[in-house]
């Protein structure tokens, strides 16, 4: 892992000669005409793999740009730690990787990979995230899914506590916000999917689409990601 520009590690991590990375994989940009308006970073839900998020990235990054599918820790070849399954241990794996990618990044985030790319924005900021694209994932607290299970950990750190503020925090910082909840979600419920809808801001884009968690990544979410680029950066229309 290298350092990113400007950056100077602590003299105490020259003994750290080994540190574990999340897999990833890189894929050159296709897009032509209505996508994003540079590389993309794309994240997968729980129980998901990279391949996942694949389409989206074929769909819409662009001829010059790169498009970074990180797999989640705990998930296909990444490494599985014993603990460490709040959203920022998963947002600061990806942000490890990071250094492989160009500046800034279009992100997009489907189910709780939504949850990760929101902290990724605020964290990392307009510099290094010029857009978030949040599909599909609850931000209000819900502690009663909370599941004890083998995700026992990750659940309680999910559905306990209340991250609406991580997107008041991306519109504060000037990164435009696309969310998109499914009309028959079965993870955002029906209030919230309101509450989302009828959110106002000048740099946050809301759609409710037709589809199931997972359905509308195939039957809507290009469409709705190539409006919002179109909106928010004025990404040119295909010449045809």
């Amino acid at each position: 892992m290298t350092a990113g520009p400007g950056a100077r590690p602590a003299p105490e991590l020259a003994a750290v000669d080994r540190v574990e990375l999340i897999a990833w994989e890189t894929r050159p940009g296709t897009a032509v005409g209505r996508c994003a308006p540079g590389s993309m970073l794309l994240l997968h839900g729980f129980g998901d793999d990279s391949s996942r998020l694949h389409p989206i990235g074929e769909a819409l990054c662009p001829v010059g740009g790169t498009a970074l599918h990180p797999t989640l820790r705990a998930h296909g070849s990444s490494p599985a730690p014993a603990w460490g399954y709040s959203p920022l241990d998963f947002a600061a794996d990806v942000q490890r990787v990071l250094d492989v990618a160009p500046q800034p990044l279009h992100v997009v985030g489907h189910s709780y990979g939504a949850l990760v790319a929101a902290v990724l924005a605020v964290t990392l900021g307009p510099r290094r995230v010029a857009s978030v694209a949040l599909l599909d994932q609850a931000f209000e607290s819900l502690p009663e899914r909370y599941a004890a299970d083998e995700w026992a950990e990750a659940s309680f750190l999910k559905w306990a506590y209340d991250y609406r503020h991580l997107v008041d925090a991306a519109l504060a910082l000037g990164i435009p916000v696309l969310s998109v909840v499914a009309a028959d979600s079965r993870v955002v419920p029906a209030a919230e999917r309101a509450r989302t809808a009828a959110r106002r801001h000048p740099l946050l884009r809301t759609a409710v689409t037709a589809g199931t968690h997972t359905s509308f990544l195939r039957e809507s979410a290009v469409g709705l990601l190539a409006d919002f680029y179109r909106d928010a950066f004025d990404v040119p229309p295909p010449t045809l």
